[in-house]
């Protein structure tokens, strides 16, 4: 604790701090000044007490008004009154500004030392309850921020055209009502070693901006990645503002910490899904050109098709090379080809054809070679390369062809002609429909889509539906309808929920869709549902 002891007569301030050295209190320093004056200018000049104990009477500045400058910029500084008897009405206009404690003179040691060690408790008291409230203020604040990113997720990555909804997130969110978007993707090559922490605060509190004109969120385009989203309603100026920006940060990130960066930056769109994608694919843009650069978003106007054809008769042929190929030359194959598409011709067809499409063709190519083979392969691919997340971790074409390579030797290791190998139909493998077929029924009365399913699981949505139906001989949303409306059917037996509520409680985005989803399936309406369940034997 910091002590000022403030007062003009030299003796009676030297026998203060002479009975506070004595005192069981520990003191991290007791400094002394002559008036009111000397003690503002030394608080002033960065010497901050945590108590002061100050006289009334004094020249040029007394104590009453010590405590008032004081207590106007530092109102955290307590204060103990030490005067006579005839000045105790001072000591009353000191209580107005918040003195709680009062030592008569002649000060007596058992009376000062009573009153400050009150003071040391009531410090520490306040203090951890200062420590407390800013505890509780950052985790409400990192709580708002999590829901107000779970909605811009939700936005970004929904496909869905649902204005409720967008309306309602709009309400909650600032930076959802703007008239017009733009993104920026951003990845920073570390090297080897981590980005470090200190990086993503510092930009947190450069971005962040919670009237809604700018906003940071972090791994949308896997480690070491985040995204700007900037909103405005003049694009012209939004378009202006984010190029500068980019350079900006690019400059300083580079200056400051010693990292490359590359940046995607969308069109200003209306749309902030449209802006986000857009980014995404700008950030790309990178395996065709290099890293440590500034991608904007380029829309293809003119194809002549020519590269994607070429590369979709490379794919052809490589599969019917594998016809008949031996497990080692087939492996030797699909190689060559990675390294030909994805190092040779990529920049051919750069403005043609995606690289995502291209990296699932390849995948594609693989899972085809297997179901014609019976090779198991659905635990042995990343789940990350079959959704094509992998792609955001990477940093160029070589670590494409290298994660491909890792793929391939994964998949046959344990392959017919290899110790070790089994026989198996992968389309029939259940392991991975297992798990999500108990997701679903787990979480059957949330709003549950083969997009949501697809993101909790890390598997491609277009794979999974053709797995998964393979596997339980009925699609995706005709088997979470079907289990929906079965709990439907049990909680209208039951009588004591109403039916909208039951509707909102299985995730139905209202009661007329849930209306004609169950009338649909059913072949009556709920309402007839629950008449015929009461008027049944079973509920007689």
């Amino acid at each position: 604790m910091k002590v000022m002891v403030v007062d003009d007569e030299e003796l009676s301030k030297d026998k203060i701090v002479y009975f506070l050295h004595g005192s069981s209190v520990s003191f991290e320093s007791v400094l002394t000044a002559g008036n009111g004056r000397e003690a503002l200018d030394l608080i002033k000049g960065g010497v901050i007490p945590d108590l002061i104990l100050t006289d009334i009477r004094m020249p040029v500045m007394n104590g009453l008004e010590l405590i008032e400058a004081v207590k106007e910029e530092y109102p955290d500084i307590r204060f103990i009154v030490t005067s006579g008897y005839a000045d105790f009405d001072y000591a009353v206009k000191a209580m107005k500004h918040g003195v709680t404690d009062y030592v008569l003179k002649p000060v007596k040691a058992q009376d000062l030392i009573s009153v400050v060690e009150a003071m040391r408790d009531a410090i520490a008291a306040a203090g951890q309850a200062k420590e407390e409230s800013i505890r509780i203020e950052t985790v409400s604040r990192e709580n708002r921020r999590m829901a107000m990113e779970k909605e811009i997720y939700h936005l970004l990555t929904d496909r869905r055209d649902d204005e409720i909804e967008k309306k309602d997130a709009e309400r909650e969110n600032a930076i959802l009502r703007h008239g017009s978007y733009l993104i920026a993707s951003v990845k920073l090559h570390a090297g080897e070693r981590p980005v470090d922490g200190e990086v993503y605060r510092e930009l947190r509190n450069r971005f962040d901006d919670e009237t809604g004109h700018g906003w940071m969120m972090e791994n949308y385009f896997g480690k070491a990645t985040f995204i700007l989203i900037f909103g405005g309603e003049d694009e012209n100026q939004l378009a202006d503002a984010a190029s500068k920006e980019a350079h900006r940060l690019r400059a300083s990130l580079g200056d400051r910490h010693g990292l490359a960066v590359t940046i995607g930056i969308s069109r200003p769109c209306g749309d902030p899904r449209t802006a986000y994608r857009q980014a995404a694919m700008a950030l790309k843009n990178r395996f065709c050109f290099g890293t440590d650069r500034i991608f904007p978003y380029a829309a293809n106007e003119a194809r002549s098709n020519s590269a994607s054809q070429s590369l979709a008769l490379k794919f052809k042929l490589a599969e019917q090379s594998l016809e008949n190929k031996s497990l080692a030359k087939a492996i030797d194959l699909l190689r060559h080809t990675a390294e030909d598409v994805f190092v040779h011709s990529l920049a051919e067809c750069r403005e043609e054809i995606s690289i995502d499409y291209l990296f699932n063709e390849y995948v594609n190519l693989v899972i085809r070679f297997c179901l014609k083979n019976g090779y198991d392969f659905v635990d042995r691919i990343d789940p990350d390369v079959l959704s094509g997340r992998a792609l955001d971790e990477l940093e160029d074409r070589g670590a494409i062809v290298k994660s491909i390579e890792t793929m391939i030797e994964r998949v046959f290791r344990s392959a017919p002609g290899s110790e070790g190998g089994t026989l198996r139909n992968a389309a029939l493998h259940s392991s991975v429909i297992d798990q999500i077929i108990g997701y679903v029924s787990r979480n059957i009365e949330e709003e549950i889509n083969l997009q949501t399913v697809s993101d909790k699981f890390s598997i491609n949505p277009s794979y999974l539906s053709r797995v998964f139906k393979a596997a339980t001989s009925q699609s995706f949303v005709k088997y979470v309808t079907g289990l929906k409306i079965d709990k439907a059917k049990e909680l209208l037996g039951n009588g004591a929920l109403e039916i909208a509520d039951i509707a909102h409680g299985l995730g139905f985005s209202d009661q007329q869709y849930f209306n004609r989803v169950f009338k649909k399936t059913t072949g009556t309406t709920p309402s007839e549902w629950r008449n015929k369940s009461k008027k049944s034997p079973k509920n007689a």
